[in-house]
């Protein structure tokens, strides 16, 4: 039997893969970090249903520039 997680880390360590099927979930008080290990401030901290529609609209719409979807 071979087992092929979905969310995994390439060999090095240097990338955290998200396969198809598999999901990021970043829990109720939980951030994305950048450098400065602080939250950014243009990550939306949703706290009800429009702002994350309108998080989930800005991230397909960076996606869709880069020619990657939300599937890919």
């Amino acid at each position: 039997m071979n087992y092929q997680p979905k969310v995994y880390r390439r060999q090095g360590g240097d990338v955290q893969v998200i396969a198809s099927g598999g999901k990021l979930v970043i829990q109720t008080g939980g951030i994305i970090a950048g450098n400065a290990e602080t939250q950014a401030a243009h990550i939306a901290d949703p706290t009800d249903l429009a702002t994350c529609i309108t998080a989930i609209t800005a991230i397909n719409v960076v996606l869709a520039a880069t020619g990657l979807t939300a599937s890919s």
